[in-house]
């Protein structure tokens, strides 16, 4: 675990940045982004209804890219679950930025809860349908890879506030968690009853049903959770923390969002929360790879004053929290077990770092294969088909990306070039 200042984050990013000058992922290499709007990920019947509505989100990503599986960020906007939408500023601002920097980006729509449906049962069902929709959406972008160029292995999801709790539900709660909630209830006397919500990944168009949920990392924007023991062993997932601690809206530490009142409403009907004090805490007894970013005096999503001004330099902080993060990731070869979604042990790339040659040893039942090598800008430098051994001695040094597609999926090393 590690528990970062914003200093020493400003003075690790500085010399990241000066030693992988112009390089792809680590800075602004891509001039023009393309946008597409309004495409259709899922459908889903929201709190108190029974009609389906579409579920949409809008997609970035560089212009001109040739890199054929890029990483991709799904942001997840905030809004207490009663408001909000996909074309938030914040969600926008980190839309145009990461994609600029060579990611692809999907801000996402999730149901919504009708104000005049305000309950604690129904914020609770409320939160949990979000995170049946992030769900949903990660494995519509994992059954659709080729068609946007997604590298499955790297899918991170950022959220914001309600867009988080959802986020952390989707990635820890199991089935065996679910809050009494979500199940179905007849009410008193066919009063107020509700249905059964379904298990959290079972949500979203059936072809998609199939493909894994598991993602990356997850960047999580002051959020919470109800209890922090939905965290267990098997929850490995890397997770990036960002909180202030004079957070009135989800408490850093515990307690009841909003303070004393949300739209007028008595806080009795908002289930209390554990802020990131104490999921950092339970990550550490876990050992799961985490960090911990606390803004002293910081409220909540500091970077939005009111609701439609960002505040640059608040937000372009948070902004590089989440790029370190992520190339960490990316680059330091700390995924999780389990998080890949081809480990074939008998695919062997050497020597690395190299001067001329690169080698590989394909296991017998990999017959047919090829080798793609990148550079960080996301250009394609060399194809091969079913050879093993690769002529790199004409190249600069520095760093690179084999690509390797075999008979059990896609692998990706970074190389280094001597």
């Amino acid at each position: 675990m590690k528990k970062i200042t914003l200093i020493t984050f400003l003075l690790m990013t500085s010399v990241m940045l000066y030693a992988q000058s112009s390089t792809r992922f680590f800075n602004r290499v891509f001039q023009d982004i393309t946008v597409r709007s309004e495409i259709q990920y899922g459908q889903g019947a929201p709190v108190g209804s029974d009609t389906e509505d579409p579920l949409y989100f809008d997609f970035y990503e560089p212009a001109g890219d040739t890199m054929a599986h890029r990483p991709l960020v799904i942001t997840v906007f905030g809004g207490a679950f009663v408001a909000g939408n996909r074309s938030w500023c914040d969600m926008v601002a980190f839309g145009d930025s990461l994609s600029h920097y060579g990611y692809a980006v999907a801000s996402i729509d999730y149901r919504l809860l009708p104000v005049y449906r305000i309950t604690e049962t129904n914020f609770i069902r409320a939160g949990y349908m979000a995170a049946q929709d992030v769900s949903a959406a990660v494995r519509f972008f994992k059954g659709n890879c080729d068609l946007y160029g997604i590298d499955t292995n790297r899918i991170f999801v950022l959220g914001n506030s309600a867009g988080t709790i959802a986020s952390m539900y989707f990635l820890w709660m199991d089935d065996d968690e679910r809050p009494e909630e979500t199940f179905e209830d007849d009410g008193w006397l066919g009063i107020g009853g509700h249905s059964d919500l379904g298990n959290i990944h079972t949500t979203g168009f059936p072809e998609y049903l199939s493909y894994s949920p598991r993602i990356a990392g997850l960047i999580a924007q002051w959020g919470g959770v109800m209890d922090t023991n939905i965290i267990s062993n098997d929850d490995t997932t890397p997770v990036c923390l960002i909180h202030g601690t004079a957070d009135e809206t989800v408490p850093y530490e515990y307690g009841a969002p909003y303070g004393e009142s949300f739209l007028g409403i008595t806080t009795l009907v908002l289930p209390d929360l554990y802020g990131s004090y104490y999921l950092d805490q339970r990550l550490t007894s876990l050992d799961v790879e985490h960090e911990l970013h606390t803004f002293e005096g910081k409220e909540h999503c500091f970077y939005i004053e009111g609701t439609t001004t960002l505040l640059p330099e608040e937000l372009d902080t948070c902004f590089r929290i989440a790029l370190h993060f992520m190339t960490n990731i990316m680059f330091d070869n700390t995924l999780p077990e389990g998080v890949r979604d081809i480990d074939d042990e008998s695919v062997l790339v050497f020597p690395n770092p190299v001067e001329d040659f690169i080698y590989l040893q394909i296991g017998d039942h990999n017959s047919n294969f090829t080798c793609e090598l990148y550079d960080m800008q996301g250009r394609r430098l060399m194809r091969q088909e079913n050879k093993t051994s690769m002529n790199v001695s004409a190249l600069p040094s520095g760093t690179y990306i084999l690509q390797i597609n075999t008979n059990n999926g896609t692998q990706f090393q970074k190389v280094i070039k001597k």
